[in-house]
């Protein structure tokens, strides 16, 4: 089953968050995914969140698994993180842990990102411009770390764009570093590189 049709199961448990994600269907369909592929699953703690995530990462008809933890979370050791890279290579589904608040510590993620807010660049009469964020590539299984990319929302082709391409800090822009969201919106194939974070 390709990407295009498969589901989207973002989870995340009960307990409050400061910030937590609130999806918009407006806003995924900017990005290309159909609303109506996403399921929203809260659990009643994280461990349930992680045995929730790991079996809808071991279904072929999935697409994506979007978990959202905040602040410690004691039960993503090496061992969960290792069980959901198998689970993510076996079936192709990708897998997505977001952790706000939260100390950097060792896993079997392939990739490993910093994602922080950035200000926007202001368009025309000093209108409020297009939201904008820090990347910072913190590990990477299979390549150099350490990249950092300044990415402002392009609403016209529906991803983020490098804002800074060229010479920066002294170091030319990695092209094709920035994934884009087109393993959602697409069949990417099976040799595509899947992400764990």
């Amino acid at each position: 089953m390709g990407a295009q049709a498969g589901a989207i199961f973002a989870l995340r448990a009960t307990r409050r968050q400061r910030l937590p994600t609130l999806f918009s269907g407006d806003g995924l369909a900017l990005l290309g995914i159909d609303p109506g592929r996403l399921t929203l699953v809260e659990t009643g703690s994280e461990v349930e969140m992680l045995r929730a995530g790991l079996e809808a990462a071991r279904c072929p008809g999935v697409s994506m698994v979007l978990m959202e933890s905040e602040g410690r979370f004691a039960d993503y050791d090496l061992t969960a993180s290792r069980r959901l890279v198998l689970a993510a290579e076996a079936s192709g589904v990708t897998i997505l842990l977001l952790r706000g608040d939260a100390e950097q510590r060792s896993s079997g993620a392939q990739t490993r990102w910093s994602i922080r807010s950035a200000p926007s660049v202001p368009l025309e009469a000093d209108a409020p411009g297009l939201p904008a964020v820090e990347a910072e590539l913190l590990r990477c299984r299979s390549g150099p770390a350490g990249g950092r990319w300044l990415l402002s929302w392009d609403a016209e082709h529906g991803c983020f764009r490098d804002r800074d391409a060229g010479e920066r800090d002294g170091q030319p822009s990695v092209p094709g570093a920035v994934v884009p969201f087109s393993r959602l919106r697409t069949d990417a194939g099976s040799d595509s590189q899947r992400q764990v974070a």
